[in-house]
């Protein structure tokens, strides 16, 4: 029951994302069914998520919705993701598969992240730690981290993205059970700052309070003019993209706020190695 009802509570997702675009496009439910010659209700049940959308209509809707770009990308990467749903079942959040299409397409990535080491720059070993630490059994643990490397993955590409993460010091100073594996995890951050396409900066703790202490996010930036950028937050059980512009421009000056009080690079590196050195 638990693998049918995340199926169908992905449907419903996908399908309020077409509805969003639809609208956008100032189409009309009766429209959209003359496009791909079916009924409107056979429409409104894809919107729903009562039914899938077939690839090929999906690619329809989106010519006929003048959908481009980043979110055009997004949208046909999580419809061919749909075929691979056992592989993901109980390793990611609902809501995920519609991020990873879009952070596929990113040509920019800003993260905050108060709690942990942001995904993109964690070490194996690191990322099966945390799995486990919120409770995954071995085997979902190693899913779980199998799917962060190949994400990672991105960035080694000769098209990576911009990568710019600003790190909380209460996240460098965590303990981790396994002697050796923190510093090991510092040590590849500090490393991976070096990179010329990744910015890694260190919030420090006397930063005091500032506008982005509810929690972690993430921005995507595309590269065409009409993509807007999006936030992905999660919590315990859900991921949740915004793309509300006034929502966004919210997170791009939390981002901008913190980034600035952080401390600059080289300082950040160095901190960073001074951390690793405690944990060893």
């Amino acid at each position: 029951m638990a693998v049918a009802s995340d199926a169908v509570e992905d449907r419903r997702r996908f399908g309020g994302e077409l509805r969003q675009l639809r609208e956008k496009a100032g189409r009309t439910l009766d429209e959209a069914a003359a496009r791909l010659e079916c009924s409107s209700a056979k429409i409104s049940r894809i919107e729903t998520g009562q039914v899938a959308v077939r690839p090929l209509d999906l690619r329809e809707l989106l010519d006929f919705y003048e959908v481009t770009g980043a979110r055009r990308a997004a949208m046909l990467a999580v419809s061919r993701q749909r075929g691979k749903r056992l592989e993901f079942d109980g390793v990611i959040y609902d809501g995920y598969h519609l991020y990873l299409g879009y952070e596929e397409e990113a040509v920019e990535i800003r993260e905050y992240q108060p709690q942990w080491i942001p995904g993109l720059l964690q070490t194996r070993e690191y990322a099966l730690a945390l799995s486990l630490a919120a409770g995954s059994t071995p085997e979902i643990a190693e899913r779980r981290a199998g799917l962060r490397m190949d994400r990672q993955g991105r960035l080694r590409r000769e098209n990576s993205p911009r990568l710019s993460v600003v790190v909380d010091e209460y996240a460098l100073r965590r303990p981790v059970p396994e002697p050796g594996l923190m510093a090991a995890q510092l040590r590849h951050l500090a490393e991976t700052a070096g990179d010329p396409h990744v910015s890694v900066r260190v919030l420090p703790s006397s930063a005091g309070m500032h506008p982005a202490q509810a929690g972690g996010f993430i921005l995507l930036g595309f590269p065409l003019p009409d993509d807007p950028n999006i936030v992905y937050t999660d919590d315990l059980t859900e991921g949740r993209l915004t793309q509300e512009p006034a929502r966004v421009a919210q997170y791009v000056t939390a981002f901008e706020r913190v980034q600035a009080l952080a401390l600059g690079p080289a300082e950040s590196v160095e901190l960073i190695h001074d951390v690793a050195g405690s944990h060893s």
